[in-house]
This record gives structure tokens, C-alpha cells and sequence, in this order.
């Protein structure tokens, strides 16, 4: 049994064989290639990983925000149409009779004048409400030259008029505009609440 194990060679390294080191610096260096290779396309697949998934992830954040401000703005939306519900009934009731009332004169003078061009020099008769004979009398007065008369028909409303000029007759008839307007807002308002409370 040699004891040679336990003692240090001081004579050097010995050296390697010049093929078997060559070999050796080839296998290493491929190896060391591979890995470079292997690491390389590992953290590029990670690059391309995380900005593939940071993509969806601020897509997703966008579409989610972009929802809630389109829900905010349609909720906000909805809030102040119904909060004039209020304000344009009372106008629709209260302000646009009375308009009408102030406007039913012009309106009659307007359909008259387009009416004598038509069929000059013929009679004239306006028939309308009791109630307003004495105002259209007097803008009747003011505004035509030709002869006319007032007649009082107790069946028409206040914003009803017929306009006779020879054998052509004209209706006018604000009572049903301002229905109409009424019943617009009425089912505007109600199609509003029914969004709101199905979202």
C-alpha cells in the first residue's frame, strides 16, 4: 500500500494531454454557448411574457374603467333629466297654455293672410271661443282690411280657431299642439324611469 496520497507532490501539475485539452475548451465552450442560448431565449420568453400579460392586465383596467364612467355618466345623466321633470311639467301646464293663449291671435291673422292671397276679396269669418271674441276682434281689427267676422262657438277651447274665407276653411288648433307636446314629455319621462330602474 503507497503512502503517496498522503504526502503533497511538489513537482506541478502534470500536464494535460494537447488533444484531450482541446476537446475539453470545445465541450466547454458549447456548453457555455448553450447556456448563453438557453438563458438568453428563457428571459426573452419572459420579456415577452410579462408584456403580454401587462397588456391584458392594463386592456382589462381600461375596458373596466371606461364601463364604470359610461355607467356614471349614463346614472348622472339620468339624475338630471328626471330632476326637470319637475320644472318642464309645471312650463308644459302652466306657462305654454298661456302662451298659446297670447299666440292664438297671430296665428289666426297668419292663416288669414295666407287665405286672402288665395281667394281675394271674399267674406271672412272667424269663429272661436266666447272667451276670446273680444281680443281677436280687436287684432282682427288692427291687422286686415277686408270685412270679417267674429263668431263665438262655445264647443271650441281657448286655443281653437276656425278660419272660413269663402268656401276654404283653416283650423287652428293649439290645444292640440300643446297635447301633444304634453304627451311627448309624459313618455320621455317615463321611458327615463324605466331606463334608470332597469340600469
Amino acid at each position: 500500500m503507497s503512502l503517496s496520497h498522503r504526502y503533497r507532490n511538489f513537482g506541478g501539475p502534470k500536464a494535460p494531454d494537447p488533444q484531450e485539452a482541446e476537446a475539453n475548451i470545445a465541450v466547454t465552450e458549447d456548453q457555455q454557448l448553450e447556456a448563453f442560448e438557453k438563458g438568453y431565449q428563457a428571459g426573452w420568453d419572459d420579456a415577452v411574457k410579462a408584456q403580454s400579460d401587462s397588456t391584458a392586465k392594463i386592456s382589462a383596467e381600461l375596458g373596466q374603467n371606461l364601463q364604470d364612467m359610461s355607467f356614471t355618466y349614463n346614472e348622472a345623466l339620468s339624475k338630471l333629466t328626471l330632476s326637470l321633470k319637475p320644472i318642464l311639467t309645471e312650463i308644459v301646464d302652466k306657462l305654454l297654455p298661456s302662451i298659446a293663449q297670447s299666440t292664438l291671435g297671430p296665428k289666426i291673422v297668419d292663416q288669414l293672410m295666407e287665405m286672402i292671397k288665395e281667394q281675394p276679396h271674399q267674406p271672412i269669418e272667424i269663429v272661436v271661443s266666447p272667451v276670446n271674441i273680444e281680443a281677436i276682434q280687436t287684432l282682427a281689427a288692427e291687422k286686415l282690411k277686408d270685412p270679417f267676422e267674429v263668431v263665438g262657438e262655445p264647443s271650441l277651447g281657448d286655443g281653437q280657431a276656425y278660419v272660413r274665407i269663402g268656401d276654404t276653411e283653416r283650423s287652428v288648433d293649439l290645444e292640440a299642439v300643446l297635447s301633444g307636446v304634453s304627451s311627448a314629455l309624459t313618455a320621455f319621462f317615463h321611458e327615463t324611469e324605466q331606463e334608470n330602474k332597469n340600469g
